[in-house]
């Protein structure tokens, strides 16, 4: 995961970031947003295609300020709970989130071959009742800046 993006930051603009270190080289992307506010949560989830492209970036850009949107933040990283991405696609297919605009959903890329980095079209969903049950319950998830 790549933490404390500035809140600003768009999926575009974060993708062109880590491009400019490591091209064509991560094979899933996730920015999280807060669906009411229009921004990000300050975290994605990334998923580099080798352990030297993660050890690239990591080394460029780990602990450096964004120096943007007048953000303060420093990048962080750390590890996700799912890891890989077969694990990632697999929990995101069937969620309710690839029913938001397309900005905000989960991305895939090509992670072999000669479209290598491309983007790659997201599968389908395999468990349509989980993805109901996700979109009925995503009015409970965590949103910041809300007191619960």
């Amino acid at each position: 995961m790549i933490k404390n993006i500035p809140n600003k930051m768009s999926d575009r603009d974060l993708l062109m970031f880590i491009e400019r270190v490591v091209r064509r080289r991560i094979d899933f992307f996730y920015l999280r947003m807060d669906f009411q506010n229009g921004c990000n949560v300050g975290y994605a989830f990334v998923n580099f295609m080798t352990v030297k492209d993660l050890l690239v970036f990591a080394k460029a850009r780990l602990g450096v300020k964004w120096n943007m949107y007048s953000s303060e933040k420093v990048l962080q990283m750390s590890y996700a709970n799912y890891q890989g991405k077969e694990a990632l696609v697999e929990k995101f297919k069937n969620s309710g989130i690839m029913d938001e605009r397309e900005a905000w959903r989960p991305k895939i890329f090509y992670s072999d071959g000669p479209q290598q980095g491309l983007p790659e079209p997201f599968p389908a969903p395999t468990h349509q009742r989980r993805k109901e049950r996700s979109a009925h319950n995503r009015g409970a998830l965590f949103v910041p800046g809300v007191a619960r």
